[in-house]
Protein backbone atom coordinates (compact mmCIF):
# COMPACT_ATOMS: atom_id res chain seq x y z
CA UNK A 1 0.00 0.00 0.00
CA UNK A 2 1.48 3.84 -1.09
CA UNK A 3 2.23 6.12 1.58
CA UNK A 4 -0.37 8.08 -0.17
CA UNK A 5 -3.37 5.09 0.63
CA UNK A 6 -2.22 4.74 4.26
CA UNK A 7 -2.16 8.99 4.46
CA UNK A 8 -6.08 8.98 2.96
CA UNK A 9 -6.95 6.15 5.15
CA UNK A 10 -5.64 7.83 8.36
CA UNK A 11 -7.51 11.30 7.25
CA UNK A 12 -11.12 9.24 6.50
CA UNK A 13 -10.48 7.45 9.90
CA UNK A 14 -10.23 11.04 11.50
CA UNK A 15 -12.52 12.52 10.16
CA UNK A 16 -15.17 9.81 10.89
CA UNK A 17 -14.43 10.04 14.84
CA UNK A 18 -14.01 13.60 15.33
CA UNK A 19 -15.97 15.31 12.72
CA UNK A 20 -13.26 17.28 11.40
CA UNK A 21 -13.02 19.80 8.70
CA UNK A 22 -12.27 16.75 6.23
CA UNK A 23 -16.30 15.81 6.87
CA UNK A 24 -18.82 16.32 3.69
CA UNK A 25 -21.30 19.28 3.69
CA UNK A 26 -23.98 17.21 2.80
CA UNK A 27 -28.08 18.83 1.76
CA UNK A 28 -30.85 16.30 3.24
CA UNK A 29 -33.71 17.23 1.38
CA UNK A 30 -37.05 16.42 3.71
CA UNK A 31 -40.08 15.30 2.47
CA UNK A 32 -41.75 18.77 3.76
CA UNK A 33 -40.04 19.83 0.98
CA UNK A 34 -37.40 21.73 2.96
CA UNK A 35 -33.71 21.47 2.75
CA UNK A 36 -30.99 21.04 5.40
CA UNK A 37 -27.71 22.34 5.36
CA UNK A 38 -25.41 19.91 7.21
CA UNK A 39 -22.60 17.13 7.76
CA UNK A 40 -23.94 13.29 8.23
CA UNK A 41 -22.19 11.87 11.54
CA UNK A 42 -23.40 8.54 11.22
CA UNK A 43 -26.51 7.24 9.20
CA UNK A 44 -28.26 3.92 10.07
CA UNK A 45 -31.88 2.89 7.69
CA UNK A 46 -33.15 4.48 10.97
CA UNK A 47 -31.88 7.52 11.94
CA UNK A 48 -29.32 10.35 10.38
CA UNK A 49 -26.71 11.75 13.34
CA UNK A 50 -25.68 15.27 11.14
CA UNK A 51 -24.16 18.25 12.44
CA UNK A 52 -26.28 20.98 10.97
CA UNK A 53 -26.07 24.73 9.99
CA UNK A 54 -30.19 24.99 9.35
CA UNK A 55 -33.21 27.09 8.47
CA UNK A 56 -35.97 24.84 8.62
CA UNK A 57 -38.13 25.78 11.41
CA UNK A 58 -38.39 21.93 11.71
CA UNK A 59 -35.14 21.54 13.08
CA UNK A 60 -32.75 23.38 15.28
CA UNK A 61 -29.44 23.83 14.56
CA UNK A 62 -26.33 21.97 16.25
CA UNK A 63 -26.14 18.10 16.47
CA UNK A 64 -29.48 16.04 15.45
CA UNK A 65 -30.68 13.38 15.13
CA UNK A 66 -33.54 12.73 11.91
CA UNK A 67 -35.49 10.39 11.64
CA UNK A 68 -35.00 8.53 8.05
CA UNK A 69 -38.69 8.24 7.82
CA UNK A 70 -38.63 12.46 7.45
CA UNK A 71 -36.29 12.32 4.42
CA UNK A 72 -36.97 12.22 0.94
CA UNK A 73 -33.14 11.89 0.03
CA UNK A 74 -29.83 13.12 0.63
CA UNK A 75 -27.01 14.78 -1.67
CA UNK A 76 -24.02 13.52 -0.40
CA UNK A 77 -21.00 15.76 -0.21
CA UNK A 78 -17.47 15.71 -1.23
CA UNK A 79 -15.19 14.96 1.49
CA UNK A 80 -12.08 17.05 1.52
CA UNK A 81 -9.66 15.50 -1.24
CA UNK A 82 -12.63 13.40 -2.76
CA UNK A 83 -13.76 15.85 -5.84
CA UNK A 84 -10.65 15.48 -7.23
CA UNK A 85 -9.94 11.89 -6.53
CA UNK A 86 -13.80 11.11 -7.80
CA UNK A 87 -12.72 12.74 -11.49
CA UNK A 88 -10.11 10.70 -11.99
CA UNK A 89 -11.02 7.81 -9.94
CA UNK A 90 -10.24 5.20 -13.61
CA UNK A 91 -6.72 6.51 -13.22
CA UNK A 92 -5.99 5.13 -9.47
CA UNK A 93 -4.74 1.88 -7.95
CA UNK A 94 -6.93 -0.97 -6.69
CA UNK A 95 -5.21 0.14 -2.90
CA UNK A 96 -6.38 3.91 -2.73
CA UNK A 97 -9.64 2.70 -4.38
CA UNK A 98 -10.27 0.31 -1.42
CA UNK A 99 -10.26 2.77 1.18
CA UNK A 100 -12.60 5.04 -0.81
CA UNK A 101 -14.88 1.63 -1.39
CA UNK A 102 -14.50 1.15 2.17
CA UNK A 103 -15.45 4.61 3.43
CA UNK A 104 -18.58 5.06 1.48
CA UNK A 105 -19.77 0.93 1.65
CA UNK A 106 -22.56 1.98 4.18
CA UNK A 107 -24.29 3.92 1.94
CA UNK A 108 -24.06 1.44 -1.70
CA UNK A 109 -27.76 0.70 -0.96
CA UNK A 110 -28.74 4.80 -0.76
CA UNK A 111 -29.93 6.98 -3.57
CA UNK A 112 -27.50 9.46 -4.56
CA UNK A 113 -24.72 7.84 -2.78
CA UNK A 114 -21.29 7.64 -4.93
CA UNK A 115 -20.69 3.91 -3.53
CA UNK A 116 -21.12 1.80 -6.60
CA UNK A 117 -19.31 4.27 -8.80
CA UNK A 118 -16.17 3.86 -6.52
CA UNK A 119 -16.31 0.21 -6.45
CA UNK A 120 -17.14 -0.38 -10.14
CA UNK A 121 -13.42 2.00 -10.61
CA UNK A 122 -11.68 -0.13 -7.84
CA UNK A 123 -13.23 -3.75 -9.39
CA UNK A 124 -11.90 -2.23 -12.63
CA UNK A 125 -8.86 -1.85 -11.21
CA UNK A 126 -8.58 -5.15 -9.97
CA UNK A 127 -9.10 -6.18 -13.34
CA UNK A 128 -6.46 -4.90 -14.67
CA UNK A 129 -3.87 -6.10 -11.90
CA UNK A 130 -5.12 -9.46 -13.62
CA UNK A 131 -4.29 -11.74 -9.80
CA UNK A 132 -6.17 -14.73 -9.13
CA UNK A 133 -7.12 -13.07 -5.47
CA UNK A 134 -7.95 -9.75 -6.71
CA UNK A 135 -10.32 -11.38 -9.73
CA UNK A 136 -12.14 -13.10 -6.98
CA UNK A 137 -12.25 -9.76 -4.67
CA UNK A 138 -14.01 -8.21 -7.81
CA UNK A 139 -16.72 -10.88 -8.46
CA UNK A 140 -17.76 -10.86 -4.80
CA UNK A 141 -17.56 -6.81 -4.92
CA UNK A 142 -19.71 -6.22 -8.03
CA UNK A 143 -22.07 -9.02 -6.94
CA UNK A 144 -22.79 -6.49 -4.11
CA UNK A 145 -22.95 -3.88 -6.20
CA UNK A 146 -25.48 -5.41 -8.65
CA UNK A 147 -27.58 -6.71 -5.79
CA UNK A 148 -28.12 -3.41 -3.60
CA UNK A 149 -26.69 -0.46 -5.79
CA UNK A 150 -29.75 1.59 -5.90
CA UNK A 151 -28.63 3.52 -9.30
CA UNK A 152 -29.86 0.91 -12.73
CA UNK A 153 -26.99 2.48 -14.34
CA UNK A 154 -24.03 1.27 -11.67
CA UNK A 155 -25.82 -1.99 -12.19
CA UNK A 156 -25.56 -2.11 -15.51
CA UNK A 157 -21.73 -1.13 -15.43
CA UNK A 158 -20.95 -3.60 -12.70
CA UNK A 159 -22.52 -6.26 -14.80
CA UNK A 160 -20.48 -4.93 -17.81
CA UNK A 161 -16.91 -5.18 -15.68
CA UNK A 162 -18.20 -8.26 -14.03
CA UNK A 163 -18.34 -9.87 -17.61
CA UNK A 164 -14.81 -8.52 -18.26
CA UNK A 165 -13.96 -10.10 -14.42
CA UNK A 166 -15.47 -14.05 -15.92
CA UNK A 167 -13.62 -13.64 -19.04
CA UNK A 168 -9.88 -12.25 -17.14
CA UNK A 169 -10.40 -15.65 -14.78
CA UNK A 170 -11.16 -17.91 -17.84
CA UNK A 171 -14.68 -18.50 -17.13
CA UNK A 172 -15.72 -18.23 -20.93
CA UNK A 173 -18.85 -20.08 -20.93
CA UNK A 174 -20.42 -18.40 -17.84
CA UNK A 175 -19.37 -14.61 -19.31
CA UNK A 176 -20.86 -16.01 -22.61
CA UNK A 177 -24.23 -16.69 -20.92
CA UNK A 178 -23.95 -13.53 -18.91
CA UNK A 179 -23.11 -11.21 -21.83
CA UNK A 180 -26.08 -12.50 -23.89
CA UNK A 181 -28.50 -11.69 -20.47
CA UNK A 182 -27.48 -9.29 -20.63
CA UNK A 183 -27.84 -8.09 -24.20
CA UNK A 184 -31.26 -9.37 -24.11
CA UNK A 185 -32.15 -6.87 -21.21
CA UNK A 186 -29.98 -3.91 -22.49
CA UNK A 187 -30.10 -4.41 -25.82
CA UNK A 188 -26.06 -3.59 -25.81
CA UNK A 189 -24.55 -6.20 -27.82
CA UNK A 190 -20.73 -5.14 -26.64
CA UNK A 191 -19.68 -7.31 -23.74
CA UNK A 192 -21.25 -9.98 -26.21
CA UNK A 193 -19.17 -9.01 -29.07
CA UNK A 194 -16.11 -8.90 -26.51
CA UNK A 195 -16.96 -11.91 -25.00
CA UNK A 196 -17.53 -13.77 -28.44
CA UNK A 197 -13.85 -12.64 -29.38
CA UNK A 198 -12.00 -13.77 -26.36
CA UNK A 199 -13.56 -17.28 -27.25
CA UNK A 200 -12.82 -17.42 -30.88
CA UNK A 201 -9.30 -16.65 -29.77
CA UNK A 202 -9.23 -19.56 -27.54
CA UNK A 203 -10.41 -21.92 -29.89
CA UNK A 204 -7.82 -20.00 -32.51
CA UNK A 205 -5.00 -20.99 -29.79
CA UNK A 206 -6.66 -24.82 -29.34
CA UNK A 207 -6.12 -24.91 -33.17
CA UNK A 208 -2.65 -24.17 -32.96
CA UNK A 209 -2.19 -26.68 -30.32
CA UNK A 210 -4.37 -29.40 -31.89
CA UNK A 211 -1.84 -29.81 -35.06
CA UNK A 212 1.29 -29.21 -32.96
CA UNK A 213 0.49 -32.16 -30.83
CA UNK A 214 -1.06 -34.05 -34.38
CA UNK A 215 1.42 -33.41 -36.79
CA UNK A 216 -0.08 -35.76 -39.38
CA UNK A 217 -3.48 -34.25 -38.91
CA UNK A 218 -4.66 -34.88 -42.49
CA UNK A 219 -4.65 -38.33 -42.02
CA UNK A 220 -6.19 -38.44 -38.55
CA UNK A 221 -10.01 -39.20 -38.86
CA UNK A 222 -11.04 -38.35 -35.11
CA UNK A 223 -8.33 -35.31 -35.03
CA UNK A 224 -9.13 -34.25 -38.43
CA UNK A 225 -13.15 -33.09 -37.25
CA UNK A 226 -11.88 -31.61 -34.34
CA UNK A 227 -9.46 -29.50 -35.95
CA UNK A 228 -12.45 -28.36 -38.75
CA UNK A 229 -15.03 -27.58 -35.65
CA UNK A 230 -12.44 -25.35 -34.14
CA UNK A 231 -11.41 -23.32 -36.82
CA UNK A 232 -15.03 -22.56 -38.20
CA UNK A 233 -15.97 -21.85 -34.94
CA UNK A 234 -13.47 -19.23 -34.16
CA UNK A 235 -13.69 -18.20 -37.51
CA UNK A 236 -18.12 -17.06 -36.85
CA UNK A 237 -16.80 -15.87 -33.58
CA UNK A 238 -13.95 -13.61 -35.38
CA UNK A 239 -16.51 -12.04 -38.22
CA UNK A 240 -19.52 -12.19 -35.51
CA UNK A 241 -19.19 -8.04 -34.97
CA UNK A 242 -18.04 -7.04 -39.00
CA UNK A 243 -21.52 -9.52 -40.16
CA UNK A 244 -24.10 -8.63 -37.28
CA UNK A 245 -22.51 -5.40 -35.55
CA UNK A 246 -20.78 -3.19 -38.61
CA UNK A 247 -21.62 -0.37 -36.30
CA UNK A 248 -19.32 -1.58 -33.42
CA UNK A 249 -16.35 -0.49 -36.26
CA UNK A 250 -13.18 -1.44 -33.40
CA UNK A 251 -14.46 -4.22 -32.91
CA UNK A 252 -15.49 -5.28 -36.05
CA UNK A 253 -11.74 -4.37 -37.46
CA UNK A 254 -10.17 -5.97 -34.73
CA UNK A 255 -12.61 -9.51 -35.42
CA UNK A 256 -11.92 -9.34 -39.49
CA UNK A 257 -8.33 -8.92 -39.15
CA UNK A 258 -7.96 -12.29 -36.96
CA UNK A 259 -10.04 -13.89 -39.40
CA UNK A 260 -8.30 -12.89 -42.05
CA UNK A 261 -5.00 -14.49 -39.86
CA UNK A 262 -7.03 -17.60 -38.99
CA UNK A 263 -7.24 -18.13 -43.12
CA UNK A 264 -3.60 -17.57 -43.88
CA UNK A 265 -2.83 -20.23 -40.77
CA UNK A 266 -5.04 -22.97 -43.09
CA UNK A 267 -3.76 -22.37 -45.83
CA UNK A 268 -6.57 -20.15 -47.23
CA UNK A 269 -4.19 -16.93 -48.25
CA UNK A 270 -6.70 -15.52 -51.16
CA UNK A 271 -9.22 -15.53 -48.51
CA UNK A 272 -6.91 -13.87 -46.02
CA UNK A 273 -6.45 -11.51 -49.06
CA UNK A 274 -10.06 -11.15 -49.60
CA UNK A 275 -10.83 -10.17 -45.49
CA UNK A 276 -7.50 -7.61 -44.89
CA UNK A 277 -9.16 -5.63 -48.07
CA UNK A 278 -12.34 -5.80 -46.72
CA UNK A 279 -10.94 -4.29 -43.50
CA UNK A 280 -9.33 -1.30 -45.75
CA UNK A 281 -12.24 -0.48 -47.53
CA UNK A 282 -14.80 -0.54 -44.63
CA UNK A 283 -12.50 0.51 -41.56
CA UNK A 284 -9.87 2.35 -43.34
CA UNK A 285 -9.46 4.84 -39.76
CA UNK A 286 -8.74 1.58 -37.61
CA UNK A 287 -5.04 0.32 -36.50
CA UNK A 288 -6.04 -2.68 -38.21
CA UNK A 289 -6.20 -1.18 -41.53
CA UNK A 290 -2.80 -0.64 -41.59
CA UNK A 291 -1.80 -3.67 -40.31
CA UNK A 292 -3.97 -5.11 -42.85
CA UNK A 293 -1.91 -3.10 -45.57
CA UNK A 294 1.12 -4.60 -43.95
CA UNK A 295 0.31 -7.98 -44.22
CA UNK A 296 -0.70 -7.78 -47.90
CA UNK A 297 2.76 -6.44 -48.95
CA UNK A 298 4.09 -9.31 -47.02
CA UNK A 299 2.02 -12.18 -48.41
CA UNK A 300 2.89 -10.33 -51.58
CA UNK A 301 6.29 -10.11 -51.37
CA UNK A 302 9.11 -12.52 -52.68
CA UNK A 303 11.30 -12.29 -49.86
CA UNK A 304 8.41 -13.51 -47.41
CA UNK A 305 10.69 -16.19 -44.85
CA UNK A 306 8.15 -19.53 -44.56
CA UNK A 307 7.54 -18.02 -40.90
CA UNK A 308 5.34 -15.43 -42.15
CA UNK A 309 3.27 -17.95 -45.35
CA UNK A 310 0.71 -20.40 -44.62
CA UNK A 311 1.32 -22.61 -42.02
CA UNK A 312 -0.40 -25.98 -43.06
CA UNK A 313 -2.65 -27.45 -46.09
CA UNK A 314 -6.04 -27.11 -46.37
CA UNK A 315 -7.57 -30.58 -46.53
Amino acid sequence: MSWASIYLRIALLVSIFTGSSLAAQDIIWLKSGESVSCRIQALTDQIAEVMMESKSPQVAAGRQTISVAQIERIDFGFVEGEKEAFARRGEMPAATLKTWWDYHFAHLHRPRSRTAAWGIAYASALLQEKTANGLGIALTMLDRIIARAWSPEDVSAAKRVRIQTLVARGELEAAIQEARDYATSTGDSGPMIAVGYQQGLADFAALKKLEEENPRWPDDDDVRPQRELLWQRALDLFLQAHLFHPDHQTEAARGLFSAAELYLHIGEAEEARARWTDLITLYPDTPQAISSRERIATLESPDTPSSDRPLSPNP
